[in-house]
């Protein structure tokens, strides 16, 4: 097993797919939209007619903008140190008073600090494990600036529109890859708690990530790689009192359970070591939505597309 190939490093979106060699140092930037189109209900679409017989509001479509940055250390030849932050654009639009409504959230996101430890490094296989923190750096409620807003009331978005948690976390995880000649297998299990109660009165519920993919070495400094995106999340517990939970499908926190399965499809270019690029690791990723599945209805994923660069020295 070796790093210095492109499918060495899994799809953009698995966060720590792989250790770092010793006082190696890894600095890099994501840009993640993900695209949000209805509602859904179990597993069917909820048409609009019926959203709002059970709603006051109803969502048609919302982008998800992140701006990530990540930085990684190789303490040693088994402990690896990382971490994240991000900045976090998001926009909706919402069916309301019978006309559209349109809402900006800006702000950071939560940072999450953690640590990878090789359990086994022998030949062409490779596992590690992981555990960290999560610390509540992103905002746990957000106001709009819209033509209610204008009464002089301020209006409280909605569960979805709100970058942070607001309260601390726990990560724990497993990573495993294997190698031949010309290609990488993957998976990934990773497991988010969250702790106390935030300002707001809530808590976000636990999260679940399993991820698998195969990479292919097209070249020395070309992947191509394809895998599948299981996403688990439990209900919010508490409520922000501000919240109105029959006015929006995503104010009802309480049922907002689900789970989510998608395709992740990505191209990784590993620039030669000997040029002046050497080391940079440029990276794309398309998304597209499999399978939903939620307890109350919620905005369903459509498609998302990723790009990224990491240099290493």
């Amino acid at each position: 097993w070796t790093s210095d190939r492109p499918d060495a490093n899994a799809p953009q979106g698995v966060y720590a797919s792989r250790t770092l060699e010793a006082s190696e140092i890894e600095i890099g930037y994501r840009f993640y939209q993900s695209n949000w189109q209805g509602v859904y209900f179990g597993t069917d679409s909820l048409g609009l007619a019926s959203t709002l017989q059970l709603y006051n509001d109803a969502p048609l479509q919302r982008a998800d903008i992140r701006h990530q940055v990540r930085v990684g250390w190789g303490l040693s030849e088994n402990l690896t140190l990382m971490a994240r932050g991000e900045f976090a654009i998001i926009e909706r639009e919402t069916i309301a008073n019978n006309g559209i409504l349109r809402t900006t959230s800006q702000a950071l996101g939560d940072v999450e600090l953690d640590a990878l430890y090789n359990v086994y490094t022998g030949g062409a296989y490779r596992l590690h494990v992981m555990g960290g923190a999560i610390l509540p750096t992103g905002k746990n409620r957000t106001y709009a600036d819209t033509t209610r807003a204008r009464t002089g009331v301020t209006v409280t978005l909605p569960y979805d529109m709100r970058p942070g948690g607001g309260t601390f976390g726990g990560v724990l995880g497993m990573t495993g890859s294997v190698q031949n000649e010309v290609a990488s297998v993957g998976a990934q299990f990773r497991l988010r708690g969250n702790f106390g109660t935030n300002g707001a009165g809530y808590r976000l519920g636990n999260q679940y990530e399993a991820n698998g993919w195969a990479a292919y070495k097209v070249t020395n400094h070309v992947s191509v790689s394809g895998g599948i995106r299981w996403e688990d999340w439990s209900h919010i517990e508490g409520a922000d009192p501000t919240l109105n939970p029959g006015g929006d499908p995503h104010n009802m926190g309480t049922l907002m359970a689900g789970q989510r399965a998608s395709m992740p499809l990505g191209v990784n270019f590993r620039l030669p070591s000997g040029s002046k690029l050497g080391g940079h690791l440029l990276t794309i990723e398309s998304v597209y939505a499999l399978h939903h599945d939620y307890e109350s209805p919620q905005m369903g994923m459509d498609w998302g597309l990723n790009f990224g660069w990491t240099m290493a020295f």
